[in-house]
């Protein structure tokens, strides 16, 4: 009986450490890909503007073999489909059939700058479906949401910016460039750390959205309005760098279960900056927010015999 045992907890660890590359087909026809990492408790990685999942490295390794990890890659990014000119979508509605695909009924929600936005409007318009939101660098979005479309020269004047910002920085390639800069320009001690990921993935993305007119991907103010009607009772964390910090949020006043934090000697990047204080933080997160236990059939050496199990995601 050991013995299977222990050949099913080695056949566990096997495949929780494991990761596997895949795509979704949406009903647009958008092809998403995505990572997917261990078993339990489901928690989703959300990356920024111009990076992909890639930003999510450390993470992973700290989340893995004590949780599904999924991390994506939203449309425009990474090895996603691009997006369409004049397709109406946003990420929350993608992530959302994305969860819906996998029969995922609820996940920890875990984004930062753009894909804190994302979260955002996921805590926002689909409370449901989190057990648990952090947002970091970012929260809801101050823009228009998918309710208010963008009009004929609001898309004619993201055309003609994009053409005039691109020959101001004379080309795709500097652009791309400037863009690493402007995330290193707050870094802290640790900052030349994180240089080199930062222009790997900001020098391999596409830059789709640079070159073309896109639509409201975010709820936005659709959003608010709908957290300031709701106040979701789902434990939600907000994070910012020290040297990028915003002050109050005031997501605070429509979340009965929620908190901020502000990490020092960081900017933008709180993840790749203090990987070690965010991993310790997310992991305490994650484990006091848990839905659900999932125990181990086997007692450990020493183990006294009134304690129980010890827990496995």
């Amino acid at each position: 009986m050991r013995f299977v045992w222990a050949f099913l907890f080695s056949f566990y660890l096997t495949f929780s450490l494991s990761a596997e590359g895949k795509w979704i087909t949406l009903h647009d026809g958008a092809q998403i890909y995505y990572e997917e990492y261990g078993l339990g408790e489901v928690v989703f990685l959300l990356h920024g503007h111009t990076l992909d999942r890639r930003m999510w490295n450390e993470q992973v390794g700290a989340l893995n073999g004590k949780w599904r990890v999924i991390v994506p890659d939203f449309r425009g990014y990474g090895l996603s489909s691009d997006p369409v000119e004049g397709v109406q979508f946003t990420y929350a509605d993608d992530l959302i059939e994305m969860m819906d695909s996998l029969r995922i009924s609820k996940a920890h929600v875990v984004g930062l700058s753009m894909g804190a936005y994302v979260a955002g409007d996921m805590l926002a318009m689909y409370p449901s479906r989190l057990i648990s939101c952090m947002m970091v660098s970012g929260e809801i979005c101050n823009r228009p949401g998918p309710s208010q479309p963008k009009t004929r020269e609001e898309r004619k004047n993201q055309q003609v910016w994009n053409i005039q910002t691109l020959n101001r920085f004379h080309g795709l390639e500097n652009y791309k460039r400037n863009r690493v800069e402007q995330l290193m320009k707050y870094t802290g001690p640790r900052g030349e750390e994180i240089r080199e990921p930062l222009t790997e993935m900001i020098m391999a993305w596409r830059a789709w959205q640079a070159q073309h007119y896109t639509c409201r991907v975010y709820y936005g103010r659709d959003a608010w309005k709908r957290l300031q009607e709701v106040k979701p009772n789902v434990p939600s964390l907000i994070i910012y760098g020290e040297k990028e910090n915003e002050g109050r949020s005031r997501m605070l006043d429509y979340l009965p279960d929620a908190e901020q934090r502000t990490f020092k000697d960081c900017g933008h990047m709180v993840n790749m900056e203090q990987r070690a204080l965010f991993n310790e933080t997310l992991l305490k997160w994650l484990w006091n927010h848990r839905e659900r236990r999932v125990l181990l059939p086997i007692r450990y050496k020493n183990q006294k015999p009134w304690e129980p199990y010890r827990s496995m995601y």
